[in-house]
């Protein structure tokens, strides 16, 4: 009789051991937390929360595109900066329009677009006395922005994420902590995805307007392209009230900054530049990619020469900090020529020989590139005082955002560079 008790003490013993509960003795272990939990923001009243303001202080450093004398300013995920540039010396904030979640601009004509979160919203300031919303695609982004979150949610978005630490108990030794990686909420599934803190899209030049090295956006006659994760996604504007949708392209998800130039558009990436084909304009194809290490990648494009920068960083992983020149006279083989060494560069823009690149904390440097292979050699001038970030050089002023003001300089003496004016950015 005694042999059934222990078989079924040897039974219990192992189910014991096998469920890991309740059969030993708990040690239990106190230990924090860290969740990044979403904050979400209601649609209807996102699109509720536009206005036209009286010109104010900036305060955060975004994308800049200058058109017609007028510089227009990002603040990010609040609105843009109205500023009257027609006198560099002494520029004037005249406006400011309030779009929650703006990220990015472009104009064409008298038209500026721009995106408010998962929206595309359009503006008419032919009389920036009275700017008025004119056009609103609902739904036209999922990636909301640069944020690279997404919502199945019909009723609200998410915005941000907020870091908040909780205590939990450990009561089994053996058990590892809870790592979460998904959130669920009454209201919307959240899925934590990359961040895109990168700076959005190139230093475009054309009729509309200039815009930065770092834009999302890019005009290109009647076309509209901007970077929605890793797609491309593009509007036909020759109704710009009516825009037509053209088919969306998928590039690689860490697609960064835009660059148009005839009938190409040259894609910075963290891992590379794409070069697309859109002489179809509804229908961008992919020509090729020139690979490099992962870092930030801003691109701009002078003749059969790409500049690109690489920098390293939080949200750029590498470690790299650089100038690459590349050769793109066969647009299926791109060539790199030369590799210079920066310090942490952001921002680029080129007129004529004159380079400019905003190299973080080092500031402004301004380059001759006449020569390709000696440009490190050829160093004009050198601003130390600003954090640099996005620069656009147009007309003998070069006009930059920075991490505390949108500073212009007179560079049309290359050899006596002049600081001409600051506009301070309140710094919170």
């Amino acid at each position: 009789m005694k042999k059934p008790k222990l078989i079924l003490g040897l039974f219990a013993a192992a189910f014991c051991l096998f469920n890991l509960m309740g059969c030993a003795d708990k040690c239990e272990t106190t230990y924090t937390n860290i969740y990044y939990e979403p904050v979400l923001l209601n649609k209807a009243s996102v699109r509720a929360d536009v206005a036209v303001e009286p010109g104010r202080l900036i305060e955060g450093r975004g994308k800049i595109f200058f058109k017609d004398g007028y510089l227009f300013v990002n603040e990010p995920k609040n609105g843009i900066h109205v500023i009257d540039n027609r006198d560099p010396q002494n520029p004037v904030n005249v406006a400011f329009i309030r779009v929650p979640g703006s990220f990015d601009i472009t104009v064409k004509d008298d038209l500026l677009f721009t995106d408010s979160y998962m929206d595309l919203v359009t503006f008419d300031i032919s009389d920036l006395s009275n700017i008025q919303e004119v056009n609103r695609m609902e739904d036209f982004f999922w990636g909301h922005g640069q944020y690279g979150f997404a919502s199945n949610s019909e009723l609200s978005i998410v915005v941000d994420y907020e870091e908040v630490e909780r205590e939990m108990v450990n009561e089994y030794c053996d058990a590892a902590p809870f790592q979460p990686g998904m959130f669920w909420l009454e209201d919307a599934r959240v899925v934590q995805s990359f961040a895109n803190d990168a700076p959005a899209a190139g230093g475009q030049s054309s009729a509309p307007g200039i815009a930065g090295s770092l834009a999302r956006f890019a005009l290109s006659g009647d076309q509209l392209y901007m970077l929605d994760q890793g797609f491309v996604k593009n509007l036909d504007l020759a109704t710009p009230l009516n825009p037509q949708t053209g088919e969306d392209l998928y590039v690689a998800w860490d697609v960064e900054t835009l660059f148009p130039r005839n009938n190409e558009l040259f894609v910075g990436a963290q891992s590379g530049m794409h070069i697309l084909d859109i002489s179809n304009r509804n229908q961008p194809e992919l020509i090729s990619t020139y690979q490099h290490m992962t870092n930030c990648d801003p691109v701009i494009v002078d003749g059969d020469i790409a500049y690109v920068t690489l920098r390293s960083g939080t949200e750029c992983q590498g470690w790299e900090n650089q100038l690459d020149v590349i050769d793109i006279s066969d647009l299926s083989n791109p060539r790199q020529l030369h590799t210079f060494p920066m310090h942490n560069p952001h921002g680029l823009s080129k007129d004529g020989d004159a380079l400019f690149i905003c190299d973080g904390d080092e500031g402004l440097k301004v380059f001759n590139a006449s020569d390709l292979a000696t440009i490190d050699q050829n160093l004009l001038a050198h601003d130390r005082s600003i954090q640099a970030y996005d620069v656009i050089a147009y007309n003998n002023i070069a006009m930059l955002i920075g991490d505390d003001g949108l500073h212009q300089y007179d560079y049309s003496d290359l050899n006596n560079i002049r600081h001409l004016s600051t506009i301070t950015i309140n710094v919170q």
